[in-house]
């Protein structure tokens, strides 16, 4: 039989004709393909029930904890329990010896009605304070508007009457006139205060001695810090300085030794009517008379008299340095008038009292011993018989086991949720229980605000994410079990998820269907007639675990993308719907 050889030229044609075929189908196929767009699934928009919840991890304690303390140092006379004991309300817990509590108590409380007395002289200093800073306040406008006066007054050109007024301003009083005041020199510096007399003062060195006169005033009061550094006390003195300085500038003299003496004197006899209360003062009375004439002394009252001679407007040097002299009192009893002396006074009096307060009820629960406010169990004791307690010691740890609790951080974003008495789900490792949102911190504690991980986690209906990594804030919020077994320990973990609101009928959409971006939530609505999807904005409201409940952007009956990629790069784009 003979063999017929085929052409290898004929078998590759027809095979290249195959090829080319498979080739314009592909491309036809692709065409076709990319007209029909991206396949898609849809979602048609139809009302359901939300039920909006917050899910947190929290640690489990007791329900009820009441730690035995003393705040003070007392004898322990007798322990009645131990670690693991369980004990009933109204038992025993502890006795201790008081008697040692009645001479705290004694010294506290008189230490309380020095303050109070204090706090009380201080309030009507002040109230008294106000009345003569008022009263210095129109004296002072009355002045200032007989120097505007005087300032465009004519000079008087009568020599006679001129040199009248400067002899009437300046005399001194007669020697028999001084108060009696015995100061040694060996014990007090009295500066060289001899003037340097100007031949022709102008009217700005009368005002420069006038402002310095004031200013020397309003230092001399905070130099008497250095004598007292109680406030009441230095008020008083400040008075009694200020007055017999005003008294001696207003008659004419001006002489800082004279000023001095009779300044001391007042003082001194201040002291002696008890006026100036001699416990509060940092020194001895006589040293502190010295100090103050030695202050006083050193403020150059000769430059304001030099002045007051050479002046050519004698009234007018006398109403500027009355000015001065009541500028400087107002200054002093404006002090004493806008509380602080007062309110450093009520602070001392609200901690003595706090401190009596405290100790008074330590007694009264250490009298009968320590009590046990409810059933429970004994889980720390820090007493032991015959030992005295301190201020540091844990005492004695009653627990209630029966009821338990599970403590909780809400974010600023889930907070405005949840309410007190709202039901809460807490889970455990081995088994679930029914709870209620018993108290919310009124602030927040640790962490940094607006974390950016609860901001994220809200959006996707994932709640309390910085919880996780300790980075946020959180407001400490209580859950408490009434009805517990055995198989819930305090110090584990549970799972707690807190029931928020009910939405039943809403229009929602799957939580997979919404993309999520910075400036909104948006979904991919499909338009039938072009075949085509746009991306739109819409506004949630409350979500579940499942889905969102949508506020605006979209209605019942409206088609989206059931799951959008995040990969689209146009808004709006053809698409094949496929039916899953």
């Amino acid at each position: 039989m003979a063999t017929v050889k085929k052409s290898k030229k004929k078998i590759i044609v027809p095979i290249c004709i195959v090829l080319v075929i498979a080739i314009i189908a592909g491309v036809v196929f692709g065409v076709s393909k990319a007209n029909s767009g991206k396949e898609v699934s849809l979602y048609t928009i139809a009302t359901d029930d939300i039920y909006e919840s917050v899910s947190l991890t929290g640690e489990v304690s007791a329900g009820s904890v009441k730690e035995y303390k003393v705040a003070t140092v007392a004898t322990v006379k007798e322990v009645f329990v131990k670690v693991g004991d369980k004990v009933k309300k109204g038992d025993v817990l502890a006795s201790f010896e008081i008697d040692s509590l009645d001479s705290q108590i004694k010294s506290l409380r008189s230490s309380y009605n020095e303050a109070q007395s204090s706090y009380n002289s201080s309030l009507k200093a002040q109230k008294a304070a106000k009345k003569k800073a008022d009263a210095l306040k129109s004296e002072i406008k009355a002045t200032e508007k007989e120097i505007d006066r005087l300032k465009n007054k004519k000079p008087t050109t009568t020599k006679k009457t001129t040199k009248k007024k400067v002899t009437t301003t300046t005399k001194l009083p007669a020697e028999d006139e001084y108060p009696s005041f015995d100061i040694d020199d060996d014990d007090i510096t009295i500066p060289d205060t001899k003037p340097t007399l100007p031949t022709a003062p102008s009217q700005s060195t009368t005002q420069a001695n006038v402002g310095s006169i004031a200013e020397a005033l309003a230092e001399l009061n905070k130099n008497l810090s250095q004598i007292t550094n109680d406030l009441n006390t230095l008020a008083k003195m400040t008075e009694v300085i200020t007055d017999a300085i005003t008294k001696a500038m207003a008659s004419g003299i001006f002489d800082s030794n004279v000023i001095a003496d009779r300044v001391a004197a007042a003082v001194s006899q201040a002291i002696k009517d008890g006026v100036i209360d001699v416990a509060n003062l940092l020194v001895e009375s006589d040293i502190a008379v010295k100090m103050i004439h030695s202050a006083v002394s050193a403020i150059d009252f000769n430059a304001i008299a030099n002045t007051v001679v050479n002046s050519n407007n004698v009234s007018l040097t006398a109403a500027e340095l009355q000015l001065a002299a009541q500028q400087a009192q107002y200054t002093i009893y404006s002090a004493q008038a806008d509380g602080t002396i007062t309110s450093a006074q009520k602070k001392s009096a609200d901690a003595a009292k706090q401190a009596l307060d405290i100790l008074e009820q330590q007694k009264k629960e250490m009298q009968d011993g320590w009590i046990a406010s409810f059933d429970g169990t004994i889980t720390a004791v820090d007493v032991s018989a015959g030992t005295q307690t301190t201020a540091i010691s844990t005492g004695i740890t009653l627990e209630n086991l029966d009821a338990m609790a599970v403590t909780v951080s809400l974010s600023e974003y889930d907070l405005h949720k949840v309410k007190v008495g709202m039901p809460v789900k807490v889970t455990t490792a081995y088994g679930s229980y029914d709870g209620e949102v018993s108290s919310i911190a009124p602030t927040a504690t640790g962490g940094s605000k607006g974390s950016i991980l609860d901001s994220v986690g809200s959006m996707a209906g994932i709640s309390g994410l910085s919880s996780l990594t300790g980075s946020g804030a959180g407001v400490s919020c209580t859950v408490t079990i009434p009805k517990t077994d055995e198989n819930i320990v305090a110090g584990f973990d549970a799972d707690v998820e807190i029931e928020t609101g009910e939405y039943l009928g809403v229009v929602a959409v799957p939580i997979e269907s919404i993309k999520l971006e910075k400036t909104g939530s948006f979904v991919y609505v499909y338009n039938e007639e072009e075949k085509t999807v746009t991306k739109t904005k819409i506004e949630t409201g409350a979500v579940s675990d499942s889905a969102y409940e949508i506020k605006s952007g979209l209605k019942v009956g409206d088609k989206i993308i059931s799951a959008p990629e995040s990969t689209y790069e146009e808004d709006t784009f053809k698409v094949k719907v496929i039916e899953k």
